[in-house]
């Protein structure tokens, strides 16, 4: 196991009318009332009463509320520097961020944004570091990113979709009701429990040794997952089952699964090559197709920690009819057990079958490894990407 320092400041308010408490939290974090601002997405938080709830519950107790909606899936750069315009000068106390991880994330990028005189792309650029940011909080509507306990944030800007990571900009207290999630459409649904699966399993594919209590930790959540997923797609309605969901997600992503040790996010790499050419594309569901194929071409260089995927996450038995399966046997059908799991939660699996069978595999896999290798499980050259998002294709 690596050395680490781990400090999550993230306060969690979780349950049952959760985000009637935002004014509350934040003005108990901040000591004091002022002007916040609130951004949101489309209008479903406007449909089901969430932003009159939050907005509500800000006036109470004593702040001025100014919104901004608009937040697009895979968040744009231009609404980030338009909104750090509008506001840099009105004294904002705060950034209310009402939605899932694209408007977190948003509002991430806008609190370095306003405290810094250059252009905010510069922070994913790498030609700057945030050094001071203002307090952001979350009220999630959907569980998937995990961006409401995380020190990361996505932003997409020509094409190029880009991550930074700075404790600067983990929020300052989440707000989380399960209830919540009840109206979301099945593929927002599916493609967010993806997501989450995934944000452990790129930390679970290690070469680190001797990380076996959080590997138990990790593969418990993803066992919760892989149980939880299918029924709050099959029910909604199911509180309790979204209870499960809503808690993983948003630990999935806060850093503990990784604690000692290396981590991979080549799929995640990869993803954001698909999803940054085509904005339409859902990075789940992008996911659900690049995560098997990858499966495929680097297991055969991690065979041991595929296995122990196989039998502890995926269930698989190392013996059947009485005799022994081979590791090869119990990775392959780990791997399908996973992919019929996918399927079973309604989405592609291929390129082709998500409709977009067309996509440049050979400038992605190109542009993807720009900076150098991906990957720390199995580094990937230009070469390798090539070869799963060929195998993603169709999925041979």
């Amino acid at each position: 196991m690596l050395n680490f320092s781990y400090h999550n400041p993230t306060r969690l308010v979780f349950g049952r009318d959760a985000e009637t408490q935002t004014g509350a939290v934040i003005r108990e974090t901040l000591g004091k009332s002022g002007k916040v601002l609130v951004l949101y997405g489309g209008g479903s938080v406007r449909r089901t009463g969430l932003l009159d709830a939050v907005r509500s519950s800000l006036e109470e107790a004593g702040f001025t509320v100014i919104e901004k909606g608009g937040v697009q899936p895979n968040p744009r750069m231009n609404f980030v520097r338009d909104t750090v315009d509008w506001i840099r000068d009105q004294a904002i106390k705060a950034v209310v961020a009402v939605g899932g991880g694209s408007v977190i994330d948003t509002a991430k990028a806008v609190a370095i944004g306003v405290e810094y005189e250059g252009d905010s792309w510069d922070f994913f650029t790498g030609e700057a570091v945030p050094e001071k940011a203002l307090p952001v909080f979350a009220v999630l509507s959907i569980p998937a990113a995990g961006s409401e306990q995380s020190t990361r944030a996505v932003i997409t800007h020509h094409g190029d979709k880009i991550g930074i990571g700075s404790p600067l900009i983990r929020p300052r207290a989440a707000l989380i009701n399960p209830a919540r999630f009840a109206t979301l459409p099945a593929l927002q649904i599916s493609a967010g429990v993806v997501d989450m699966f995934s944000h452990i399993l790129e930390r679970y594919f290690s070469n680190t040794e001797h990380t076996e209590f959080v590997d138990g930790q990790a593969e418990a959540a993803l066992r919760t997952i892989l149980e939880f997923g299918p029924k709050v797609l099959s029910n909604p309605k199911d509180y309790d089952a979204w209870c499960q969901i809503g808690l993983a997600g948003s630990f999935a992503h806060n850093g503990y699964f990784g604690l000692g040790r290396e981590e991979d996010w080549a799929c995640h790499a990869i993803e954001h090559e698909i999803s940054g050419w085509n904005e339409a594309v859902v990075h789940g569901a992008g996911l659900a197709v690049v995560i098997p194929a990858w499966m495929r071409y680097v297991s055969q260089f991690a065979p041991a920690r595929f296995a122990a995927f196989s039998r502890r996450v995926m269930g698989v038995a190392d013996t059947t009819d009485g005799e022994k399966r081979s590791e090869a046997a119990v990775i392959a059908l780990g791997i399908a057990k996973f992919i019929s799991w996918l399927q079973q939660m309604k989405l592609a699996t291929t390129l082709e079958s998500l409709g977009i069978g067309d996509c440049p595999i050979e400038s992605l896999a190109r542009h993807a490894v720009r900076k150098g290798p991906i990957g720390r499980l199995k580094p990937l050259s230009e070469d390798d990407v090539l070869a799963i998002l060929t195998a993603a294709k169709s999925g041979k």
